[in-house]
């Protein structure tokens, strides 16, 4: 067997991205010195009130929105169940007691279903197609007046693929619905430009660490007028709609990745090109058509005969960081929920890894993990002959 590399090639960003050093460094004041509460009223409570603001407004001119439409959580996560938990115990007693899920929604959205159908709200599941894209015909023949919310990621994290929110916004706002989209994976992506007057969604979620900000920072843009009850009762921070100490350091960080990336530019040359025509000259298959509109950086293919769990393994000895983007349970890896709910079957859902490859990715750097995924399949091919 070939030695562990020395030098790592990281294929994960889709699950975080490293920290920026300019981000870091825009933090590390709020270790030490900045430590002043923001809601207090002395000179250091009012310097990191003003910390805050000045990320806010990063943020707002980002997103396209209002400065007061941006409001900072603890993540994506929490974003996402404030928008959709936070909606329906705002219209506990409206008459709409419908709301749609995409089926292949992250599960930070999914799992708010237990929550929902207690709350006495019946929730559907908005079938996707073979490429983890959301059904619009299917949505176009199911919405009614009785639907409060449409919930449809702008990205699949798993896949890449984008769907149309637009259209989804149109047709939820048809029915007087409300329309709510995570864009944790596509704000600021690589070759996306978008704002949320194109999307038309009420509201959008983003996290820090998908864009080499801090972890344990996110915000969610809520379109004025839109309203949903708090999830964290506090001292009224956030604009009454998110209690509890503001994360200034996190916050801070966010607002300088934001801003690194508002001034960079996405060159023409896409490595992760090169890392599928490789990938295909060893035998993957591929989940998503060449000419489909995805991410710039994802890849999710699979190779047949061989569970994820074994290649990411053997790819991680070989000194590359990929991903099967499923959950793991008891030490091994589950069925992706996204390849089961786009037609996969059990067998075939264990198979889906995913390459997901960051901002400043080189054609070196995508043929040199090539170069490894090769080996990785010929060490696992070798040792299945053996054990025969």
């Amino acid at each position: 067997m070939a030695k562990p590399h020395a030098d790592r090639i990281y294929l994960d960003h889709a699950a975080t991205t490293p920290l920026s050093e300019s981000v870091r460094e825009a933090m590390l004041p709020w270790l030490s010195g900045g430590f002043g509460n923001p809601s207090s009223l002395h000179a250091d409570g009012r310097r990191a009130k003003d910390a805050i603001d000045s990320a806010r407004e990063t943020l707002s001119r980002a997103l396209g929105s209002l400065f007061a439409e941006a409001l900072f959580t603890s993540g994506g996560t929490e974003a996402a169940n404030l928008a959709i938990l936070g909606t329906a115990l705002q219209n506990r007693e409206s008459s709409r007691r419908r709301i749609l899920l995409g089926a292949a929604e992250h599960h930070c959205v999914l799992n708010t279903a237990p929550t929902l159908s207690a709350l006495g709200f019946q929730v559907d599941l908005i079938p996707v197609d073979r490429q983890a894209r959301v059904d619009s015909q299917w949505l176009k023949e199911n919405l009614d007046d009785q639907v409060l919310l449409v919930s449809v990621m702008h990205a699949n994290n798993e896949f890449g693929t984008l769907n149309d929110i637009r259209l989804f916004a149109d047709l939820a706002h048809s029915e007087g619905a409300l329309l709510h989209t995570d864009a944790v994976q596509t704000f600021l992506a690589p070759g996306l430009k978008w704002k949320v007057q194109d999307l038309d969604a009420d509201l959008v979620t983003v996290s820090a660490h998908k864009i080499n900000g801090p972890k344990g920072t996110g915000a969610i843009y809520m379109r004025a007028g839109v309203k949903v009850k708090p999830l964290i009762a506090g001292g009224g921070q956030e604009r009454e709609v998110r209690g509890g100490t503001e994360n200034v350091m996190g916050i801070v960080g966010f607002g300088a990745a934001v801003a690194e990336h508002l001034t960079e530019t996405t060159p023409d040359a896409n490595p992760r090109d090169h890392l599928r025509e490789r990938a295909l000259s060893v035998g993957a298959l591929l989940s998503v058509d060449s000419d489909t509109p995805m991410l710039r950086g994802h890849l999710h293919v699979r190779f047949p005969g061989i569970d994820a769990e074994t290649l990411l393994i053997v790819l991680d000895r070989l000194g590359v960081s990929a991903s099967s983007g499923a959950a793991c349970s008891s030490g091994s890896i589950e069925p992706s929920h996204v390849m089961l709910a786009a037609g996969y079957s059990q067998d075939e859902a264990k198979q889906g890894v995913r390459f997901s490859l960051g901002r400043k990715a080189t054609v070196a750097e995508a043929e040199d993990a090539a170069d490894r995924l090769a080996e990785a399949l010929t060490q696992i091919g070798t040792a299945k002959r053996k054990s025969r």
